[in-house]
C-alpha cells in the first residue's frame, strides 16, 4: 500500500468501527485493494474513499447509528441517520485530506464519493461503484455476516437468502468482479451454518 494511503489509515483510526463493527474499515480497505485492480479503478481516489467513507459514525451517538439495524426505524429515519454519518464523514475526510496535501480535485472526487455513499440511487462514476462495492462486501465477509447477524436478529439462513438476492439486485453492485466475490463469500458463510 502507498505511504499515502498507510498516512491516511493512521490519521482516521481515531474515527473508525464506531458501530459495532470491528474491522469494518480494515475489511473494507481489502476488498476495495482487490477491486481496483481487477476492475482497473483510480486506487488515488478508491483506496482513500474506502479508508474514509464510514468516519462519520464517530459524530453519531451509538444509539442512534445502531438503530438502524433494530427493523423497526421507518425509511426515512434510516436515511436521515446514514445523512448524518456521511455528512459528518466529509467533514472529517476533509480535514485529514487537506492535512495529506493531496490535490484539491482528487479531495473533491473523494468527498463528493463519501457524501452519499449510503444514500445515493445508482452510480456516479466507476470509482464511487468499486468504492461502494467494498463496502457491501462487508456484508458478505466472516465478520460482517456474523455481526449482521447478531445485530439483525435474523437466522444465518435467513442472512444468506437475504444477501444471495442482494447480489444481482438492479443498483446494488457495480461491478461483475464484486459480484463473484460476494457469491465466493456466501458459499464460505453457508459452510459455516451448514454442518
Amino acid at each position: 500500500m502507498k505511504e499515502l494511503f498507510e498516512k491516511i489509515w493512521i490519521l482516521s483510526l481515531p474515527y473508525q468501527d464506531k458501530r459495532d463493527d470491528e474491522s469494518h474499515a480494515e475489511t473494507v480497505l481489502h476488498y476495495a485493494l482487490e477491486l481496483v485492480k481487477l476492475e482497473n479503478a483510480d486506487e488515488d481516489i478508491v483506496i482513500p474513499a474506502a479508508i474514509l467513507h464510514d468516519i462519520g459514525w464517530s459524530q453519531v451517538s451509538k444509539e442512534e447509528s445502531l438503530k438502524i439495524f433494530s427493523g423497526k426505524t421507518k425509511e426515512e429515519e434510516r436515511v436521515n441517520i446514514q445523512r448524518k454519518h456521511e455528512e459528518a464523514g466529509v467533514k472529517l475526510a476533509k480535514q485529514i485530506l487537506e492535512k495529506m496535501n493531496c490535490n484539491t480535485e482528487a479531495i473533491n472526487e473523494i468527498l463528493e464519493i463519501i457524501s452519499q455513499h449510503d444514500t445515493r440511487n445508482g452510480f456516479i462514476s466507476k470509482n464511487e461503484g468499486i468504492m461502494r462495492d467494498a463496502d457491501k462486501l462487508w456484508r458478505f465477509s466472516k465478520k460482517g455476516f456474523w455481526t449482521d447477524v447478531k445485530r439483525g436478529n435474523r437466522t444465518p439462513k435467513e442472512r444468506y437468502e437475504m444477501l444471495m438476492e442482494k447480489i444481482d439486485s438492479p443498483n446494488f453492485f457495480y461491478s461483475d468482479s464484486a459480484k463473484k466475490i460476494a457469491r465466493k463469500e456466501l458459499e464460505r458463510r453457508r459452510s459455516e451454518f451448514i454442518l
